[in-house]
């Protein structure tokens, strides 16, 4: 492409104009004569440039528009704040690329701020993330946001969690907060009526925190004792639950009022003691059981009554010694269809066994 040589051509005249500026017989007459041969074949070769018509530029600006939003992560996930693989590089291309970039909404809605005292040079500053986000939030418009904020230290945190951020609370749609226990948006209550699933990995708290009216809350994801023991949720409209490295007393005490859950995932860090009374799921589909092992979680599995499951996901372990005499009793008592089954940890001789015993379900699976 023709295009193409005057930008190399335009690059190699860049560099001769600047060994021959630094050069020590740069005042002289020939060097200055060349100098300025050269500067005029630079701006003759940009003016050309100038007046190129790229293909690209004479597509719609709404089509333009949406080529831009698939160059991103697909939504919720954020691309990152500064380099190629973000959406402020589109602005540098050029005018009209900028303009379409800046008046499309969907390229700045998803944000994502992580920081670390010892971190990747390539990590922007608070300072540098404040001004990054407050921008980014005020070209989304009225779209949802997705806000992922991963920021252990509280001075940082009083940094980058501005006005502008805290105010946009009523559009956010995914949210994620790791490494935090209390901020300033958790303080003043803000409401969140778009808000559909959150995710909690708190390291500290000393205070229980009463999650402010989100009524389209429907998937949640909570790491750790804290998250689990200070967070107040409305626990009865979830239909998805993730509940990682808690104990089986947090777990039964939330899922007796997670009532309408559809899919659960449990990590058991501790399961010592075992729920007296049973617990119904009437409407769940999907449950996966691990633990951090070695835990004595054989007899776990006997305390839940799901018959809608169809999906089973579980370390053998929950199963005891004997797998297939533990794994009846809770097909029967639930009456459910099991459709697939997936063993984590079972040998391949045992592995074999299943599909004699249960011929009725479609798939066993078994991970090592």
């Amino acid at each position: 492409m023709e295009a193409d040589g005057d930008r190399v051509r335009l690059l190699d005249l860049e560099t001769r104009i600047l060994d021959l500026e630094r050069s020590p017989l740069r005042t002289t007459l020939r060097s200055l004569k060349g100098i300025s041969y050269l500067r005029a074949e630079q701006a003759l070769l940009q003016k050309q440039l100038d007046a190129y018509k790229y293909p690209v530029l004479t597509l719609p600006n709404e089509l333009t528009s949406e080529f831009f939003i698939h160059l991103l992560p697909i939504y919720p996930a954020a691309p990152p704040l500064t380099g190629l693989a973000s959406p402020i590089t589109l602005t540098h291309v050029c005018r009209q690329w900028r303009e379409v970039a800046l008046a499309t909404p969907a390229l700045w809605r998803a944000i994502r701020l992580h920081y670390r005292y010892q971190h990747e040079m390539y990590i922007p500053s608070p300072f540098k993330q404040m001004n990054i986000s407050d921008a980014w939030i005020r070209r989304s418009g009225s779209c949802s946001l997705s806000i992922d904020i991963n920021i252990p230290h509280s001075d940082v945190m009083r940094q980058i969690f501005t006005e502008t951020l805290t105010m946009s609370a009523t559009r956010w749609e995914h949210l994620t907060l790791h490494g935090v226990a209390l901020l300033p948006f958790l303080k003043t209550g803000h409401p969140m009526p778009l808000l559909r699933s959150l995710e909690l990995k708190l390291q500290f708290s000393h205070d229980v925190f009463t999650f402010p009216d989100a009524p389209q809350l429907c998937t949640v994801f909570l790491t750790g004792l804290v998250a689990c023991s200070k967070v107040n949720l409305p626990w009865t409209q979830l239909t998805c639950l993730t509940l990682r490295y808690v104990g089986i007393h947090q777990c039964v005490s939330i899922l007796r009022q997670a009532t309408n859950l559809v899919r659960c995932t449990l990590h058991l860090h501790s399961a010592s003691d075992f729920p007296e009374s049973e617990l119904t799921l009437p409407f769940l589909k999907f449950l996966a059981l691990e633990a951090t092992t070695p835990l004595p979680a054989a007899g776990l599995l006997s305390f839940f009554v799901v018959p809608s499951l169809q999906r089973l996901e579980l370390q053998e372990i929950f199963l005891g010694a004997e797998p297939i005499p533990a794994l009846e009793p809770f097909i029967a008592k639930s009456e459910c269809r099991l459709e697939e089954v997936c063993i984590i940890g079972s040998t391949a001789t045992r592995a074999e066994r299943y599909p004699l015993a249960f011929p009725s379900i479609r798939v066993f699976h078994r991970l090592e």
